[in-house]
């Protein structure tokens, strides 16, 4: 509890010492300073600094966004159970949850981002779980099936109730396929996403300037995973409600 309450100490410190107000004021008082040829001028800009750090650290409603902040980090950022996804997909996942990890990382440094950010990667990182979970029975389903076997077998049957059976089975796979190959796109696309998110926030933290066009990018992936989401489902009712087993 201690080491907490020290950590969240020196979290609101830093947040005051690099909050961006506070360094263009500094900033825009030592510059008159240099203009007007004054000394006394840009020597204020030092206290006067110190003055605005000093009452942001005192701001309680600061130290409270800080505390959110920081327990909402806390509890986004543990790990999370990937039982039910399989095969590469879990490598795309593992990727993605790390570059979350980074970015929150980075947040708990970087003033002037608004307190939603964590909380929407991580929402964001939820519905790749569930859609990874999702592929990942498209994916095992689609290894056990001989595919080229499966279209041999369609391509010469011609009688019997094994024709429209064959050609059901073929439906599903190929929309498997379709939707498998659609989530493998995605989130390639999340994790370059989030690995450039994570850069702008590097970004603003060294030139001290806040940024606004995250939050709106994590909400068009967040859009993206919900029309995914919508599309993985479809392909489950393609055809019937589950696919065949292998050798219908």
């Amino acid at each position: 509890m201690a080491a907490e309450r020290d950590r969240l100490f020196w979290r609101i410190v830093w947040n005051a010492a690099t909050k961006p107000l506070n360094l263009l004021v500094a900033a825009v008082v030592e510059g008159g300073g240099i203009l007007l040829q004054s000394t006394l001028v840009d020597v204020a800009a030092v206290p006067v600094y110190a003055l605005l750090v000093a009452a942001t650290i005192g701001d309680p409603k600061e130290s409270e966004r800080l505390a959110t902040r920081a327990s909402r980090q806390s509890t986004s950022g543990a790990r999370r159970p990937l039982d039910g996804v399989t095969g590469t997909i879990r490598g795309q996942v593992i990727a993605v949850l790390n570059e979350q990890r980074a970015i929150e990382s980075e947040l708990a440094r970087s003033p002037g981002v608004r307190d939603d950010v964590a909380g929407e990667v991580a929402a964001l990182c939820d519905e790749v779980v569930a859609n990874a979970r999702r592929a990942s029975e498209m994916e095992l389903y689609l290894a056990s099936v001989d595919v080229p076997d499966l279209r041999a077998r369609a391509a010469t049957t011609s009688k019997g109730p094994a024709v429209d059976a064959l050609a059901e089975q073929l439906a599903v796979v190929d929309s498997f396929t379709e939707a498998r190959a659609a989530f493998d796109r995605e989130i390639e696309a999340v994790a370059a996403s989030l690995a450039a998110v994570r850069g702008r926030l590097v970004q603003a933290r060294i030139a001290a300037t806040p940024t606004t066009s995250v939050n709106a990018d994590v909400a068009g992936l967040r859009e993206r995973m919900r029309i995914l989401a919508t599309s993985l489902v479809e392909a489950y009712g393609h055809n019937g409600d589950q696919p065949l087993e292998k050798g219908t």
